[in-house]
Formats: C-alpha cells, structure tokens, sequence
C-alpha cells in the first residue's frame, strides 16, 4: 500500500449508512484513517434538511422563499416570530446521526479488522450554516446560537464515542468568501474573522476533541458556488485557521478543494504554486480534493504530480473537492475506486 491516505468528506448517495459505509470501505478501507456516515438523510440537499427542520421545530420562518435548485435560490430565514433564537431551542440532529452511525462503524471495524479507523461525523461551521440559513445579517445577529447547538450536539457526540470519533468542520461560505474577494483575501479573512471563527468554535468544544476542517467551494446539483483563479484562498485560510487554533484540540487534517463541482482540477502549475506556502502543524494532514471523473486517470496523476512539486511533498492523502452525494451512485463509486488508484 502506498504512503497516501484516501479521504471521503462525507455524503454518499446511499439507501442507508451500513450501505455507504461498506460501499467506501470496499473501495479505499484499508486507506482510510476515517470513515464517514455517508449523510445518508441529507446527502443530496447538505443543510437544507437541517434548515428546513429548524423551521418545522418552530425556530426559523421563511423570509425569501427560493426553490434551492442552486445555492443562489435558496430560501432565506429569519428567526420565528415572537423567537429570541439560542442554541437550546435548535436541533441541528448530529448527535442522533452519530447515535445511529457508532454501532454500525463499530461492527464494520471490528469486521474489517481495521482497529486505527474513526468515525467521521460532518457538519457546517456555525458561520456557514447561519449564513446559508440567514444571510450575512443573520450571522451577525445569530451566530451564537448557530454555535451553541453545534458545541452541544458535538460534547454529546464526545461522550458517545471518545477519541473514536472525528468531526469534520466544513467551512463552505468561508472558503467562497476567500475566494471571490481575491486578491483581497486575507484583508476579508482578518475583517471577518474566517480563520479565526472557526478557531474559535474548535476553542468551544470539549478538551481533546480531533477535528478535521473541510474547505469547500459548495457543490449544490454538482455546481460549486464559485471557483478559484489559483490556490491562494485556500493556503491563506488554512494558515489563519492553523495559526490560531486552540490548545487542547487536535488538528487532524485539512482538507483542499483543487476542482469546483463539474469543473476538474487545473492543467496549469501556476494554479497550485501558492501551496509551497502552506504552514500546517507538522501532525495535521494535508488531502488534496483533486478525484474527478473527468480527466483521465493518467491526466489525474500529473495533476497529482503538480500538486506535490508545489507542496514539496507528497500529500497525505487524496480525495474528492466535496462530498460525493451529489453524484450518481455508478460515478460515486468510480470515484471512489480513481481515488484508491491515485493513492497508491
């Protein structure tokens, strides 16, 4: 086996979560550190389930309604009437999805005889997941209690499963922001606070907690919100995230978009150079998000090439630019088997 690591960020288009979760550990086990639940309630739609049941709980009500056929056509919230939002009144459902996942992982572990493995529980920063819910004035009104729920579901998934267990922040309305404001992109992380709010909600969680930070471009119908002109965002935000964050928690990994959803990864070194800038603590895994089905696999392999003359090493691991749920499941799983390929 080969020194490299393959990372599934998540969602997989599955009938249930034993489904997804032998589907990429027939494909990569051996391979992977963690193993996803594959979101198999949410796949498809990311956070519009959890939106859509914060509405139904009483706590948000629709101020623009939109069709979510795009992330532009969202709906838009605000809080409920008469509702003073906290995090107490929110169920987010990440701790019931690490409650029905554990034993599940826990048999397939034991079965495929892969002791060192973890679960991966995945969910939005609390600034991505106010801000797709309620705009930018929601995120400066209401993030807290965005936060407090997640730091409640993520202590109550701690003391579920202890150190079995991953969570993996996905910063997707950071890293579009980073992108799209190139090349002011480190002034928007600074006056925004990207890098360090995500710090900060790592800061929030239980003492030795083991957290992997997934950049993401979105992927709505297999559409990314944006794409970048070359990898700067993403090493400036991975720097910001990486210089401030706290003690006492662990930094697994940091996980890189280097494709937009339909749009593969760049043929042009130029784009990946800026990673040679990268400053990851030296136990914090770099995976870079390049699998595609586009390109051919030897075309991925030079990519791959391109990546690690830029880095300067070899990547820890490689993996997709996000979750494969919005994929067919013929072209999840090939994605999965060219993943797999490109590690070895």
């Amino acid at each position: 086996m080969g020194a490299r690591n393959v990372h599934f960020v998540g969602s997989f288009p599955a009938v249930s979560t034993e489904d997804a979760m032998r589907a990429m550990l027939d494909g990569a086990g051996p391979r992977l550190r963690t193993l996803p639940t594959g979101e198999t309630t949410r796949y498809e739609w990311y956070v519009q389930p959890i939106i859509e049941g914060l509405v139904a709980q009483g706590v948000l009500a629709v101020k623009r309604s939109g069709s979510w056929d795009s992330s532009r056509n969202r709906a838009v919230h605000r809080a409920a009437p008469g509702a003073r939002l906290t995090g107490d009144m929110m169920e987010l459902g990440y701790l019931g999805e690490a409650g029905e996942a554990l034993p599940v992982f826990q048999r397939l572990r034991a079965e495929r005889d892969l002791p060192e493995l973890s679960l991966q529980i995945g969910m939005p920063t609390d600034f991505t997941l106010t801000f797709i819910a309620m705009g930018m004035c929601g995120v400066r009104k209401h993030r807290k209690a965005f936060r407090d729920a997640t730091v409640r579901d993520i202590a109550g998934i701690r003391a579920l499963a202890g150190d079995d267990v991953v969570l993996q922040f996905e910063a997707t309305a950071e890293t579009v922001l980073m992108a799209r404001t190139q090349p002011l992109h480190r002034q928007a992380d600074l006056a925004l606070g990207l890098g360090r709010g995500i710090a900060e909600l790592a800061a929030a969680t239980p003492a030795g907690t083991r957290i992997g930070v997934h950049l993401c471009l979105g992927s709505m119908r297999n559409k990314a919100r944006t794409t970048l002109r070359d990898t700067r965002p993403l090493v400036a935000l991975a720097n910001s995230i990486a210089r401030q964050w706290p003690s006492g928690r662990v930094l697994e990994f940091v996980h890189g978009p280097l494709a937009a959803g339909d749009i593969p990864p760049s043929v042009d070194p130029g784009f990946y150079a800026p990673l040679a800038e990268l400053e990851l603590p030296a136990a914090t895994r770099f995976y870079a998000g390049l699998v595609h089905e586009t390109p051919t696999e030897a075309q991925q392999i030079e990519t791959l090439h391109m990546v690690e003359t830029a880095l300067g090493r070899p990547v820890d691991g490689v993996a997709s630019a996000c979750g494969l749920g919005r994929r067919p499941r013929p072209i999840a799983e090939a994605l999965v088997e060219r993943a797999d390929s490109l590690a070895g």
